[in-house]
């Protein structure tokens, strides 16, 4: 952004240039944003196992353990 701000102060014929960087930037941040999402419905989705199991619905199972008795 310091290159942002650079431009700026040069004036109005950066604004093509200023444009580029916003955009560049607001896809990076659209990316993270998709990623942060993600994450958001796994733990939703994970919560929602953990009730199921908790009030009997759902038999718990783990992908990272054994879980046979």
């Amino acid at each position: 952004m310091k290159e942002y701000i650079n431009l700026c102060l040069a004036g109005e014929s950066t604004i093509p240039e200023r444009k580029r960087i916003l955009d560049i930037k607001r896809n990076a941040l659209l990316e993270q944003l998709k990623q942060v999402q993600e994450c958001i419905d796994y733990i939703d989705w994970k919560q929602g196992f953990y009730d199921d199991v908790l009030s009997g619905k759902t038999r718990y199972y783990s992908n990272l353990i054994s879980t046979d008795n």
